[in-house]
Order: C-alpha cells, then sequence, then structure tokens
C-alpha cells in the first residue's frame, strides 16, 4: 500500500479474512486515471499477434486474476475472469499452445481452469516463469515416484498376502488328513505334493512347481484335491476316479466302438448316393 502511494499515487484499500488455515489479506488498488479504457475494451481488441505482448498479457492477467495450488496436493491452475469474451480468446490463446482448459462458473464469475500437470507446466512457460516450471517439476517428479512405489508395494504386499493364505490353508487341510489317517490312503501323486508343501509352507506355487520339477497347473490342481478331501467337496475314494494332472501333455483318447459306429453311420449315406450315380457322371 505504501508502494502503491508514493509511486502512482493510488490509494489502496485492503480486508483481512481469517480462516481456520490461514490469515489471507485482500487488497484493492483502483485504476489511475487514464487507463480506465484499457481494461474496459473488448478481448478481441485487447489481444495482440505479437508473441511477447501476448506473454505479457497472460504475464498479466494470472498475476491478477489467476492461481495455481503446489503440486504436492492436486494439479489445478485457473483464471477467475469477469466476461465470456475473456474466457474464450484466453482459452484460444491455450489452445494453440496444446493445453486444454476447462470452463466453469463460480460466484458469478467465468472460471477458465487447467487440471493436468503437462498443461499448468506448458502455461508457466508462456509466462516466462521459469523459476516456478522448475520448483513444480521437482515436487511433481517426487509425487510421480511417490505413487509408484506406493503402488508397487501394496501390489506386492496383496500377491504375498495372497500366498501365505492360501498356503496356510493348504498345509491345515493337509494335517487334518494326516490326523485323521486319511492321507496315508491317497494316491502317491497327492502325497508327495502334501509332502512338499508341508516341507516349503512359504513357496508360491511356481516356485513349488519348480522345485518339484512339475507344470504350474499339475501342482495346483492336486493341491486344490487335497484341500477338498479334507472340506469333504470330495470323498476320499473320488480322487481315483479323475486323473490327476501329472504336468506332462495328455495323449489324444483312443477311439472307441461307440465312436466308430457314429462314424460309420455318417459315412454311410454318401457311399449309397455316391453308388446311385451313373458312371459316367462318377468319372467326369
Amino acid at each position: 500500500m505504501r508502494l502503491a502511494r508514493q509511486l502512482g499515487g493510488i490509494e489502496a484499500k485492503y480486508q483481512a479474512a481469517k480462516s481456520a488455515k490461514q490469515m489471507t489479506f485482500f487488497i484493492e488498488l483502483p485504476l489511475p486515471r487514464g487507463l480506465e479504457q484499457q481494461f474496459t475494451q473488448p478481448a478481441a481488441r485487447a489481444c495482440t499477434e505479437s508473441p511477447c505482448d501476448r506473454k505479457a498479457m497472460l504475464r498479466g492477467l494470472f498475476m491478477g486474476c489467476g492461481s495455481v495450488n503446489a503440486p504436492s496436493a492436486r494439479y489445478h491452475l485457473e483464471f477467475v475472469l469477469s466476461t465470456p469474451g475473456w474466457t474464450a480468446k484466453l482459452g484460444r490463446l491455450l489452445q494453440d499452445h496444446g493445453v486444454r482448459a476447462g470452463v466453469t462458473e463460480r460466484a458469478g464469475h467465468q472460471v477458465l481452469y487447467v487440471k493436468d500437470g503437462d498443461g499448468i507446466v506448458r502455461t508457466l512457460s508462456l509466462m516466462g516463469a521459469s523459476r516456478a516450471v522448475m520448483e513444480f517439476e521437482n515436487v511433481r517428479v517426487v509425487r510421480e515416484v511417490s505413487g509408484q512405489v506406493n503402488r508397487r508395494l501394496n501390489f506386492e504386499t496383496a500377491n504375498i498376502d495372497k500366498t501365505i493364505g492360501s498356503a496356510m490353508r493348504q498345509v491345515a487341510a493337509i494335517d487334518q488328513l494326516d490326523r485323521s489317517g486319511r492321507l496315508a490312503e491317497l494316491s502317491p501323486a497327492l502325497r508327495e505334493v502334501a509332502q512338499a508343501r508341508r516341507a516349503s509352507p512359504d513357496l508360491n506355487l511356481a516356485e513349488l512347481a519348480t522345485s518339484m520339477r512339475l507344470s504350474k497347473s499339475a501342482v495346483n490342481h492336486r493341491l486344490r484335491r487335497l484341500v477338498d478331501i479334507a472340506e469333504g467337496v470330495v470323498g476320499e475314494g473320488d480322487e481315483e476316479d479323475g486323473p490327476v494332472d501329472s504336468g506332462r501333455p495328455a495323449a489324444a483318447p483312443a477311439a472307441t466302438p461307440a465312436r466308430e459306429q457314429v462314424q460309420a453311420s455318417r459315412e454311410a449315406p454318401r457311399a449309397v448316393a455316391w453308388a446311385r450315380e451313373p458312371a459316367a457322371a462318377r468319372l467326369a
């Protein structure tokens, strides 16, 4: 206020507003005489084609009615404009430089905002705010790296929890079968995988399959059979009914008399139709 009074002879007014987080001061500076016309002319006449003039205009608009959030919280840059004409003109100016901006209305004013980090960096560069761009990028890089690390940790933690939960359930089922004496009555393949799981409860499915020199699907199938038998989903004798995956490709099913009879019944009409045709037609 003292600087405005000494340099421009402007009597400024200020107002303080206190919130739960911070104290905000609003300073009102009246326009000097002779400048009212420059601030009331339409946006189409105020915007020039010179790149340096556009940069100066954009910088002045940001200092007068713009703000940008700290990138540590969220990406947000906005201009609070008084007329739709200025909003449309500024939106086209940013769009010409590859910045996508949205428009909304707040308290009777037009608000032009940018939400993506690349657009905010490009807008600050257009103003010539090189130092602000560097600080913004530093915080942005730290935020992105931290987000990637957190996502990777969450992914690894979820996988570990899933592996440990499945292994504990399988070991509990094997112990239950062993206490009841049913484990010794199972097939050698199921007893083999039960012994391997009890010896290595901390291994995941792929590591357990590698240690047993079997396929992952074979080990998974046998462990599921053990859990189903322990929980009573299938009986002890049912595990012999279906084939246990050995980790090797299954051979093609052998032909049965029923299949040969169906194939013969399909080919019989073709043979009869061929025999009824004239000899000349068959030779042709």
